[in-house]
């Protein structure tokens, strides 16, 4: 009799961990890329309930009878699929009873996919079966349904079909505490003030936080979900032992700026949107432990260790000082090889230190960080303009390799007639402007300060960044502040406690609402942006629904200064291509699918070759490109092996 996977419906607890240990596991237990995560089993959901489902290797198979070139066969009792002989053909997947073959893209062509009981991998055993939680998912073969037909046998005969049973596993495990999570300031107060507006755990409230997590896996759900994939999991098992250096030792190997993820990162449409405890009473708190792990060991002196690293000859140079090039330059210096930072601004950071508020990040902890980076020998020249203050062949002269984490600054344009009037003002520069007065630095000319004291308020977006604009607009002593947004709330694409914050704090919002023209008065200011209410239509190719105007629903709304957060595009970098780095038609640095461009010492990431995105996606492809640099210097000639 074949083999196969059984789950039990009772006891599955929809967390993925089988999902993840497959996709893990045929992946020579490395995490696969996310274009290339494909397990061989699926959790389906209805409602609450949820449940995997595998192949079940049926001795009269269909799939198999179905192939015509016989990828399908019998074999040692189990359906074997042959990879290599399968043509894509997907009479399998038609003939499958329970939907438990897919078809995938794999070198670049489309083949179809099953359970394979993980033959193919080092362990020998289905990696579902080891790593689920509550055990639901077993290796059922010809003795285990022996052994269960005799049970149903003895229970028929007796009459007992309940008998004592013992407790669900799964009832047993998900029993957990509320979420509680950060206490945040009273918006009365918080709305006065820069200041971080969440308050840290503190030892007791972190362990009660440590304690609701399930460990579904060492590698879980909320592991995959993080662009890094941070070991969640084991970090919150450490908070909970009170072994925060390890804790923190373990941040720091997949993360360069842990205690700035913890605070910047929209865990909700990440880790914590992934929790098992999502849906049970809320996720556990993994991003405000992210941040309790870090500050407590820095205040407790915790530094990176690189006693142990052997120095390298080789050099790299680094253009921008955001998530990218400070992810980057973090596993250089990790693996011996000398980094030099150079950024146009005063500070390291990027858009960390001048885009996102400081009631959001304490720019204090960007200036530790710096002390931390320099003290690991990674070298900083600020205020230094590439094609400005030093010429990009200067670079390629120089260094060895370059790495470009450029971000992108480009602003864009809605389109409407007067976006050049005075009062009109795009959000990047309203933010930077803001942030250097705050911090005490000298104004920007290209970044002037905006003083919106008294004024009426409109921000045009629904990203975090249009939250940004209203809330610092709050701070900065507005008469008004209104969000227009022309789809509804639920499609809004920033983060769901950034809306609640801002609408605490006494930001208005209209949804529906799409600008039609910008309205000047006499002197050629900007007085108010004419409206148009809108209705969600069909989805268009991205899945979201296409606003729809409303014939007849033109208004004015009054506004005085008129705030454009419709998110950021590349910056003009005509240096780039004089050396041979080719953009694609958009202005993003082209790569070859990991992070080397078209020059063979040039490699790129983060915002400027996929467009506008996460802190955390723009650090993971700095880390990356580092990666890929060091393999780069290694293949050198001349260079010895390590």
């Amino acid at each position: 009799m074949n083999r196969f996977i059984t789950v039990d419906a009772r006891e599955c607890i929809g967390c993925h961990a089988c999902e993840v240990a497959c996709a893990v596991a045929h992946n020579q237990q490395t995490w696969p890329d996310k274009t290339a995560f494909f397990p061989r089993i699926r959790v389906v959901f209805r409602g609450a309930e949820s449940v995997a489902v595998a192949c079940r290797h049926c001795n009269d198979a269909p799939c198999v009878d179905s192939c015509p070139v016989a990828a399908l066969t019998h074999r040692e009792q189990e359906i074997h699929l042959d990879e290599a002989l399968c043509i894509g053909c997907k009479n399998c997947v038609l003939a499958c009873p329970f939907g438990a073959i897919e078809m995938v893209t794999a070198e670049q062509r489309g083949i179809a996919q099953k359970c394979d009981l993980c033959e193919s991998t080092a362990q020998g055993q289905p990696a579902c079966v080891t790593h689920c939680p509550t055990q639901a998912v077993t290796l059922m073969d010809g003795e285990a349904l022996s052994t269960l037909r005799q049970y149903r046998q003895r229970a028929t005969a007796s009459g007992d079909f309940g008998g004592v049973q013992a407790p669900l596993r799964s009832q047993a495990l998900l029993v957990r505490p509320e979420r509680k999570g950060a206490a945040k300031l009273p918006a009365d107060q918080r709305k006065n003030h820069f200041n971080e507006i969440y308050l840290a755990l503190d030892a007791r409230q972190a362990t009660r936080e440590s304690e609701r997590c399930l460990y579904c896996a060492d590698k879980a759900w909320c592991n995959w979900t993080c662009p890094l994939h941070n070991a969640i999991p084991d970090f919150i098992r450490l908070v909970n032992r009170g072994e925060i250096l390890a804790a923190a030792e373990l941040c720091h190997q997949t993360s360069s700026l842990p205690e700035l993820c913890g605070r910047v990162c929209p865990q909700d449409r990440l880790c914590e949107g992934a929790c098992t405890m999502q849906p049970r009473g809320g996720a556990v708190s993994i991003g405000n432990l992210e941040r309790y792990i870090t500050d407590s060991a820095l205040a407790q002196g915790w530094r990176p260790d690189l006693s142990a690293v052997q120095p390298r000859p080789e050099r790299v140079a680094i253009v921008g000082a955001g998530p990218a090039g400070l992810g980057c330059a973090d596993l250089l210096a990790r693996s011996g090889i000398q980094a030099t930072v150079f950024d146009r601004h005063p500070e390291i950071g990027g858009l960390l230190t001048f885009g996102i508020p400081p009631f959001k990040l304490d720019k204090q902890l960007l200036q530790t960080r710096r002390e931390i980076f320099s003290a690991m020998g990674i070298r900083f020249q600020l205020n230094c303009e590439i094609g400005r203050d030093i010429a990009f062949n200067t670079l390629l002269e120089e260094f060895d390799a370059v790495f470009l984490g450029v971000g992108t600054y480009g602003l864009m344009a809605a389109g409407l007639e007067h976006e050049d009037a005075p009062g009109v003002v795009q959000a990047l520069p309203f933010l930077i402007a803001s942030t250097r007065r705050v911090m005490g630095l000298e104004e920007d000319p290209q970044t002037p300060f905006i003083d919106v004291t008294s004024k009426r308020v409109v921000v045009l977006g629904g990203g975090d960044t249009a939250m940004d604009c209203l809330r610092t607009s709050v701070r900065s002593g507005a008469a008004s502040v209104t969000c227009a947004y022309r789809r509804d709330e639920a499609s809004m694409p920033g983060s769901k406690k950034e809306v609640i914050n801002a609408r605490e704090e006494g930001a208005e919002f209209l949804f529906n609402v799409q600008p039609q023209y910008i309205a000047l008065d006499r002197r050629g200011r900007v007085k108010g942006v004419g409206m148009i209410k809108t209705c969600m239509g069909e989805p268009g190719p991205d899945g979201r629904r296409r606003p729809q105007p409303i014939a007849g629903s033109e208004f004015v709304l009054p506004a005085q200064i008129l705030i454009m957060a419709f998110g950021f595009q590349p910056h003009p970098m005509p240096w780039l291509t004089r050396h041979g780095v080719r953009c694609d038609d958009w202005g993003l640095i082209e790569t070859d699918g990991s992070t080397r461009t078209s020059h063979p010492r040039v490699f790129a990431g983060g915002d400027a070759v996929h467009g506008a995105d996460l802190v955390v996606t723009a650090m993971a492809a700095g880390r990356q490109a580092a990666r890929d640099i060091v393999a780069f210097l290694d293949d050198q000639p001349g260079r010895e092996a390590g």
